[in-house]
């Protein structure tokens, strides 16, 4: 079969003008990932820094940091059951994980001392059924 030029400029343009359509909207609407949002407490009292850290199935983490009024947001999460780290750096203690704290918190004494199994997924005991989209988790650490 034998394309006229017409037919085929036609055809080359619909498939600009889509490609230019979707290329505004960013890789986003592809990923299957949400965004988790929430505070950290440790005996009650609001954290007033560290890391939030979700690690999924595969071993892919996600990380945010916990502001000084106890609240953390951390973004592109993988959808699906993820264990949750918690870290924070004290004086006395420097941060023991496999996830990378973020540089921000890197060396800076920054409240409790939590005890440190909250800060390997292995041991925290804390997890979370991530979902596609904006979700809010609250984190009450005990002893």
């Amino acid at each position: 079969m034998k394309w006229n030029r017409h037919a085929l400029r036609n055809l080359l343009t619909v498939a600009l003008a889509g490609g230019l359509f979707l290329l505004p909207s960013g890789c986003d609407i592809f990923e299957n990932a949400g965004t988790v949002t929430g505070t950290v407490r440790y005996k009650g009292q609001l954290l007033s820094g560290g890391s939030v850290s979700f690690v999924g199935d595969n071993g892919q983490a996600a990380t945010g940091t916990i502001d000084s009024s106890g609240r953390y947001v951390v973004s592109h999460v993988p959808v699906g059951s993820a264990k949750v780290t918690v870290q924070v750096v004290s004086a006395d203690d420097p941060p023991m994980s496999f996830v990378p704290t973020p540089k921000s918190m890197q060396g800076k004494a920054t409240g409790p001392k939590v005890p440190l199994r909250y800060g390997l997924a292995a041991t925290s005991g804390l997890s979370h059924s991530v979902t596609k989209g904006k979700q809010q988790f609250d984190i009450d650490l005990k002893e």
